[in-house]
Parts: C-alpha cells; sequence; structure tokens
C-alpha cells in the first residue's frame, strides 16, 4: 500500500514512487496505454506524480516490468534511463554544483540520493587501481528489478561519462549486475558483468576520482533532451528490432516507423554516431545469435529462423564471416 511522507525517514524498504513516472511519460509519448501494467499491481496514475507518495520496492520493480511487457520492450529501462533529465534531478545537480572533483561529486552524491530510497545503499568503495561505486538492495527481492537495473546503467553510465567529460574511456569502465538481461552485453562499449548479489555496481579507474570536472563555474555541459534522444537512437533500435530480425522489410522508413520518429531524422541520427542501418541490423543478429548459442535452448537451425536465415548453411555463413568461427565452433567454446 502507498502512503504518504514529507520526510526521508519512511519505512524500510520503500522507495519514491515518482521515480517510476518517466516510465509512464515514457510509454505514454509513444501512445502506449500504460492503464493494463497500472491496474495489474493496483495504482493509479495520477500517484506517480506526488512526491510524497513511497511505495514498497517490490511494487516499482514489477510496475516497471509490467510496463516493459506492455510496450514489447526488452530494454525499457534502459531507454528511459539515457532520456532521464539528469540536470532536474536533485541529487546530481546538487552534488554536481558543489564539486570540483569526481571525489567530491560521490562524496555529496552518495549522501543526497538516499533521501529516494532506503531500499538500497550507495557507497564509494576505492582499491588501488580502481574505485567503485555500489549500489546495494537490502534486501532480497522476490521481484527480479531487470527495468531498474536497466536504467541504472543508463543513469550511472551517463553520469559518470558527464562527470569525467573529456577523460571518459568506455573500455576503462564495467558494470555489474545479477540482473544483466536488463542491457545488452555491449553497452555503449563498457564491459558488462554478471554479479552474485541483487545490487549493482560500475567500477572505473580510480585516478578519475580527482579529474577537476569544471562545473565550479557552473559551466559543466549537461546533454539536452534533443542530444540524449540521438545518442539513444541505437539502443531504442536494438530494442524494437530484437524480435523482428526475421521480418525482410527492414528499411528506414519501416523501422523509423517502429521507433516513432521521421526517415530523414533516423537516418541524420546514425550519421552522427557514425553507424548504419544495416551495420546496426548485422550487429544485432549477430548479438542475438551468441545470446542463444550460449543459452544452449534453441537448435543452430531455430536460431538462424529466427534470425531471418530459412536455411543453416546461410546463417553459419553469415556468422562466420562475422564472427570467425561457425555457430557449432563457438557454442562448443562459450
Amino acid at each position: 500500500m502507498p502512503f504518504n511522507s514529507t520526510s526521508p525517514e519512511h519505512s524500510e524498504g520503500f522507495i519514491r514512487l515518482a521515480l517510476a513516472a518517466p516510465f509512464l511519460q515514457y510509454l505514454t509519448d509513444r501512445e502506449t496505454d500504460p492503464q493494463p501494467a497500472l491496474d495489474q499491481v493496483g495504482l493509479k496514475a495520477e500517484l506517480l506524480s506526488d512526491p510524497s507518495v513511497y511505495v514498497h520496492s517490490e511494487l516499482v520493480y514489477g510496475l516497471l516490468n509490467a510496463f516493459s511487457d506492455l510496450s514489447g520492450d526488452r530494454y525499457l529501462g534502459l531507454n528511459v534511463g539515457e532520456t532521464f533529465d539528469l540536470q532536474g534531478w536533485p541529487p546530481f545537480a546538487q552534488a554536481l554544483q558543489s564539486s570540483k572533483t569526481l571525489f567530491e561529486f560521490f562524496t555529496r552524491f552518495v549522501g543526497l540520493v538516499p533521501q529516494e530510497s532506503n531500499s538500497v545503499r550507495h557507497s564509494l568503495v576505492i582499491e588501488a587501481d580502481k574505485a567503485t561505486y555500489r549500489i546495494e538492495r537490502q534486501q532480497e527481492p522476490t521481484v527480479p528489478p531487470i527495468q531498474v537495473t536497466g536504467f541504472g546503467a543508463a543513469i550511472y553510465v551517463r553520469l559518470l561519462q558527464t562527470v569525467v567529460g573529456g577523460s571518459w574511456d568506455s573500455s576503462r569502465v564495467r558494470w555489474e549486475s545479477r540482473y544483466i538481461n536488463g542491457l545488452p552485453i555491449d553497452y555503449k562499449g563498457i564491459e558488462v558483468g554478471l554479479g552474485t548479489d541483487p545490487g549493482m555496481q560500475i567500477s572505473f579507474p580510480v585516478e578519475w576520482l580527482f579529474l577537476h570536472h569544471g562545473t565550479q563555474d557552473s559551466t559543466m555541459p549537461i546533454t539536452s533532451p534533443r542530444q540524449d534522444e540521438e545518442v539513444t537512437v541505437v539502443a531504442a533500435l536494438r530494442s524494437v528490432l530484437r524480435e523482428k530480425l526475421d521480418e525482410t522489410e527492414l528499411g528506414p522508413e519501416a523501422v523509423a516507423g517502429l521507433l516513432g520518429i521521421q526517415p530523414e531524422r533516423f537516418l541524420k541520427a546514425l550519421q552522427q554516431q557514425g553507424t548504419t542501418l544495416p551495420r546496426e541490423i548485422k550487429r544485432l543478429r549477430v548479438d542475438v545469435a551468441k545470446e542463444h548459442l550460449k543459452e544452449d535452448k534453441m537448435t543452430i537451425t531455430e536460431i538462424g529462423l529466427m534470425l531471418g536465415y530459412s536455411d543453416k548453411s546461410h546463417f553459419t555463413r553469415f556468422f562466420r564471416g562475422q564472427t570467425g568461427m561457425t555457430p557449432t565452433k563457438f557454442r562448443l567454446g562459450s
């Protein structure tokens, strides 16, 4: 049951319901009716706009997972996190404005962000060669927080990238969680690893903590919603096409229509990111093939059919051309 609170001292395991509001807005903007998911968990839409309302974290996990199922978007949390207004998020904005280095930022941020929820504990762990920002869940969840984890990955990767600025190097960053099925394994070029506990964490070079990010003069560039939209195109593309890779009509107009944007805008966004639609479809087919080959639940022929290859030999040639090995060899070695 939701309850109202005027202070951050709320019951253990509860979370501010307004944190789910960006998901509601994301679905509404894409003309997806969120009501069936709200009915499923017994919530009214207007409650999500009330910052004084808290609900148990498990209810939020269930609601966001239901939103994902309803929209058919496996990476809904990730996509919402990539368009989330970081500058309008009080813990981020306040910590950024009052710090000069990443270390100072996290020192302030770790004290501000728990006001949003006490179902998790935030901490910064410093080792000789790396620093790790951890978000530990206080209880073992019975509802898997898949979309919350995807949202968290997008938020904290963006947060770190924004503060680090020109020193950003995705190859030196690792995101870890038990629920990594909420994001692609090659998300933004960072290393994505399977964790052992239900929380999540992001690790990065310890020297980044002492970089000056230049916010003392309030000139730190914050990515605009328009820029976020451009950056999100590939992630959204991968999300909507995962279940359509067996279809023959996957041209720019058809895919742009699935994304709800004009073809010209779609092609321009891909160009700005230095990629093309055929290249991204090819990459997605390889990634999806690898996922299913590792799971060992489908035959190679079935995987090929799912990806649009009616003949096993055609799929084998495609996969070998992209990876240097046959699907059979990849399966045996994974």
